[in-house]
């Protein structure tokens, strides 16, 4: 299997960012959730595709400013998930959280990963968040990308 074939079997997760006028519009959603939530300007779509179902989340947001970071580790362990919890403390990124969870597909071939509201995050602390988190034991890489906004 080629790299970027394992790459995109390995993904948790997939972000997505509509805005309001795509909600209203979208035949997709019933309803009853376009009353739920139609206040909000924008949307973070997390689609988690499985083998024979996708499940999707929506999350109300006041922007389109969102990062996904995903932390390759080689396996999970009490002391690793503290760790990720106490930089995400440290750095005030934890009530930017949005969504967050972990999965491992094969042994060492675990993901960690969270989707932030990033209005306040510059190139700086994003290369700070990189080197915090690439110093805990067993983190073998870490990515933050953006969000795309549906256009």
């Amino acid at each position: 299997m080629s790299s970027d074939n394992q790459a995109e079997r390995n993904k948790i997760s997939i972000g997505l960012i509509i805005d309001n006028e795509e909600l209203k519009t979208n035949n997709l959603f019933p309803d009853e959730i376009k009353k739920e939530v139609i206040k909000s300007p924008y949307y973070l779509l997390i689609f988690i595709p499985r083998k024979d179902v996708i499940k999707i989340n929506c999350f109300p947001i006041s922007n389109n400013q969102i990062k996904k970071m995903l932390i390759k580790i080689e396996d999970f362990s009490p002391n690793l998930v503290k760790g990720i919890s106490s930089i995400l403390k440290e750095l005030n990124l934890s009530k930017e959280i949005l969504h967050t969870t972990g999965l491992c597909f094969d042994l060492g071939d675990c993901y960690y990963e969270s989707y932030v509201k990033a209005d306040s995050l510059n190139s700086e602390l994003l290369d700070k968040i990189k080197k915090k988190f690439m110093v805990l034991d067993k983190v073998v890489e870490v990515k933050i990308e953006d969000v795309k906004l549906l256009s």
